[in-house]
């Protein structure tokens, strides 16, 4: 009896394979150009709302950009502001919390040694190596944040030319395909899918930061509004971010200041990802980001090699953008389907 089989080119699968490999390689390669110009796109994006608003409201075009641009400078001096003065008194506390953190070290090893015989040799130097490892990670992680921030000035540029020139961009992407009103929604579902999700996020982190600081203030947790804002923060990366804040709060109330703290910091936060999950990104967020967990993963773990931290906040928007010119080009309506979270 015979079976039909699938029919499929060869040659079609090697280009597929080269082009998607050339992409990845232009992605790292040209992080130091691509990135600044991407993170600029959606911020103008995100901007685009309150300038079109102003404008509406008889505000000049100039004008309307320039109070935009301001507000947004406004909202990350005022972030950055906090953030650093919260990282300035860690530092000068930073000998303390290491001789905490090494003295809670070596206590967990002779217990395990005497009650779990796990016979853990040499505990004392493998403890303070340790110590000096989760001290470089945090060194790495400020210099990519720093690095970063040494960008700031071009980016601000793209913003500017960005939402100066918006509609001879729209245009340009239009006369690209000869479907102008296929672009035309590829463009406005992608602009709302980014809107409806940073925005979103941002509304959730705001929850989180206040019942977060709340419950780790009542709670006594030592550097609580640094604990609180990391936790918070961390939090716009899907399922890694939760687990990463979360984490790093739990290990520094419970080295710091012992046992019951960092459970109340793990009461506290189990119970803010249970409101988030099931309340508030359903009604704040909605489904239209919504995307195969599977590939939210692994997209978030493919931004972040190629462009470190801010290459896992930007997939999610990046992904759903994909998925929406993949629904709107001919032929390419399984890969949208492949990433969407529910069948259709």
């Amino acid at each position: 009896m015979s079976t039909s089989k699938i029919e499929i080119s060869g040659t079609y699968l090697i280009i597929a394979f080269l082009i998607v490999g050339g992409i990845l390689a232009i992605l790292y390669i040209g992080s130091g150009l691509l990135l600044p110009l991407l993170v600029a796109a959606i911020i103008a994006i995100l901007l685009d709302g309150p300038t079109e608003k102003l404008k509406k409201w008889g505000v000049p075009n100039w004008l309307a950009i320039s109070l935009s641009v301001l507000l947004m400078v406004v909202i990350f001096s005022l972030l950055a502001w906090l953030i650093t003065s919260q990282i300035n008194t860690m530092a000068n506390d930073w000998p303390t919390i290491k001789e905490k953190a090494t003295e809670k070290l070596n206590t967990l090893s002779e217990w395990a040694n005497q009650t779990l015989n796990w016979d853990y040799k040499d505990y004392f130097e493998n403890n303070k190596r340790l110590i000096q490892k989760a001290e470089s990670f945090g060194t790495a992680f400020l210099s990519s944040v720093m690095n970063l921030l040494s960008q700031s000035l071009i980016i601000f540029v793209y913003i500017i030319l960005l939402l100066m020139q918006r509609n001879m961009f729209i245009k340009f992407f239009k006369k690209l395909v000869s479907n102008s009103s296929a672009m035309g929604l590829v463009l406005s579902d992608s602009k709302k899918i980014i809107n409806n999700y940073l925005l979103g996020k941002g509304k959730i982190m705001v929850f989180l930061f206040g019942i977060y600081y709340l419950g780790f203030t009542l709670g006594s947790v030592p550097y609580a509004l640094f604990l609180a804002l990391f936790a918070a923060l961390f939090s716009i990366i899907p399922y890694v971010g939760n687990i990463i804040g979360g984490g790093i709060a739990v290990i520094l109330s419970y080295l710091y200041a012992g046992t019951t703290p960092a459970l109340i910091v793990i009461g506290v936060i189990s119970a803010a990802q249970l409101v988030e999950n099931y309340i508030l990104t359903p009604w704040i967020i909605g489904d239209e980001i919504e995307l195969n967990p599977f590939v939210t993963v692994f997209g978030v773990i493919l931004f972040s090699v190629l462009w470190g931290m801010v290459g896992a906040i930007i997939a999610l928007p990046l992904i759903g953008v994909l998925k929406v010119i993949f629904q709107h080009t001919k032929g390419m309506e399984p890969y949208a389907f492949l990433i969407k979270k529910k069948d259709s």
